[in-house]
């Protein structure tokens, strides 16, 4: 296990956790066709069209099926690069990606993605970061201008000067009602809160949107009310892959392909506020 930081990676790898964080990573992979583009040598051009996404989690496989496909829509405006190979790397220290979902829904997304042209490498970690290159646990030292960080999260470092009692991941301790312990009238959730789930004893919820925005509508129900501990069970799982593919494990139905995808578009648009 890794305790030290990784060489590099504060100074050169990108982040993706916010909206802000989304928007700048489109707007640099759309940059780095342009640099390729007028880039003077082969190599040069191979380098602005590799990406290295470490964590193959939702977040690293999705940002990586939708940004490849933003590419390959985009590059055929660019006639010099029309046989330059556009190199994805998937990285993790996991035997397999999408560990949290039913093996045979990861499988098919890893085969999906391999079909696709994706270098999965499992079982492999981010030894360090250059200013061009990343360097793998495996050996390998791959050139890139593009480093993406989706492995693992860490609470806001503000949460330890906050006197709040914390767990061993810095996230702020909560009881069942979502009152932080040991202290009235504050509360928390998300992804800053370790949050144990009535409905799973002995788990706290992962931190996704998905869990923060029950928790939240908990939390507004005890604060106005008779106040109740948190409960919620999932109804499944969904993961998109890119442009009409996804998986979806929902009320024990696996979904994939293009209804998987279907499912997750339909789920992704039915939470977004009118």
């Amino acid at each position: 296990v890794r305790t030290l930081p990784i060489p590099g990676l504060a100074e050169h790898g990108l982040g993706f956790k916010s909206l802000a964080d989304a928007i700048y990573l489109r707007n640099h992979v759309l940059r780095q066709l342009e640099l390729a583009d007028s880039a003077l040598t082969a190599n040069d051009a191979k380098r602005h069209l590799s990406f290295v996404f470490v964590g193959a989690g939702y977040a690293g496989v999705e940002a990586l099926g939708e940004l490849s496909d933003l590419l390959r829509d985009t590059v055929r405006y660019y006639p010099r690069l029309q046989g330059v190979r556009q190199r994805w790397v998937l990285v993790d220290a996991a035997p397999k990606i999408l560990s949290e979902i039913p093996t045979r829904l990861g499988e098919y997304a890893a085969r999906e993605l391999w079909k696709r042209g994706v270098d999965i490498r499992v079982s492999t970690t981010l030894e360090s970061v250059e200013e061009h290159a990343v360097v793998l646990s495996d050996g390998s030292r791959l050139e890139t201008e593009t480093l993406v960080w989706t492995a693992g999260v860490k609470a806001n470092p503000l949460l330890a000067r906050l006197g709040l009692p914390l767990d061993e991941h810095a996230r702020v301790i909560v009881d069942p009602t979502l009152r932080v312990e040991g202290v009235e009238d504050v509360w928390a959730l998300g992804d800053c809160a370790r949050v144990s789930n009535q409905a799973t004893p002995g788990r706290f919820d992962p931190p996704t949107s998905q869990h923060a925005l029950r928790q939240a509508r908990r939390l507004v129900k005890n604060l106005t009310g008779t106040p109740r501990p948190y409960r919620y069970r999932m109804l499944g799982q969904v993961a998109t892959l890119g442009r009409h593919k996804g998986i979806a494990d929902v009320l024990g139905l696996r979904l994939r392909g293009f209804l998987g995808w279907f499912v997750t578009r339909t789920y992704h648009l039915y939470q977004l506020p009118l």
